[in-house]
């Protein structure tokens, strides 16, 4: 499952690279052949097949020999290494729900995916992928409450837990966004927020946040004692938040165990 799970995520990666392209123009996702996104060439079918093609043509168009962004290969290989790694941690699923817990997963790393490459690219996340990220984390968590154990209340479930995680961290970030007018963070964390929130759920929304917060503060002071930020300069945040919620994808009990520990 594993090397299934590391081909699909080439080929996801690969389509959310045509994700990335279009976001700020008119064409569709799923329509229409990829282009250069220097000089405009379509591409073609066996200049599109993930890694390879990139490697066969030394990372440059072969209509205009311009060097292709190496964000191509970053996102298609990340995504296969991570789909991959949820068939390594997660165990093979034998029920529904456990089919579906994969799927939430899977589906979330591909929004994610296009959240943290767009807004460290742009400072600016994209609503269409908040929007699917959220869709699909509550149909998941339905179908892995549905199609799981009948006697476990709805109260009782991941899905009441994310639908109150989502709730508080919503909450928390529009007060933010609202206090700062939008200096400290944008609206669109608050957004993500409510994703990552529905995700983790309420138990691991303060761990969560913990580390987004953590590794956000840690690289804002690397970044001005090298001199390569300033005091008033802008930090993308949602590349945190996204990192933040992953790992706990991954590490979510243990680090839920390690905490109530601490407590």
């Amino acid at each position: 499952m594993i090397f299934l799970l590391f081909f699909l995520g080439l080929m996801i990666g690969s389509f959310l690279n045509v994700v990335l392209s279009r976001l700020d123009t008119d064409e569709s996702f799923v329509t229409g052949r990829s282009r250069c996104d220097e000089c405009g060439a379509l591409v073609r079918w066996y200049d599109n097949i993930p890694v390879l093609s990139l490697l066969f043509l030394r990372g440059r168009c072969r209509s205009c020999g311009r060097p292709i962004s190496v964000r191509h290969i970053a996102v298609e290989v990340s995504t296969a290494v991570l789909f991959s790694a949820v068939g390594a941690f997660f165990p093979y699923p034998d029920t529904v729900s456990g089919v579906a817990d994969i799927a939430l997963a899977l589906g979330l790393i591909a929004s994610l995916t296009v959240v943290f490459v767009h807004d460290l690219a742009r400072m600016e996340i994209p609503v269409s992928a908040l929007v699917f990220g959220m869709v699909w984390s509550i149909a998941m968590l339905a179908v892995v409450w549905l199609a799981g154990d009948s006697s476990v209340r709805f109260f009782d479930s991941r899905l009441f837990e994310g639908v109150v995680g989502g709730g508080i961290a919503f909450a928390l970030f529009y007060a933010l966004v609202r206090f700062s007018g939008e200096t400290w963070m944008g609206a669109g964390d608050a957004w993500l927020a409510l994703v990552l929130g529905l995700v983790v759920g309420w138990r691991l929304l303060l761990p969560t946040l913990t580390i987004a917060f953590g590794t956000g503060a840690i690289v804002g002071i690397v970044l001005m004692v090298s001199g390569r930020k300033g005091l008033k300069s802008q930090l993308p945040f949602a590349p945190f938040l996204v990192a933040s919620v992953i790992f706990m994808l991954f590490f979510g009990t243990m680090v839920q165990e390690l905490f109530v520990g601490l407590m």
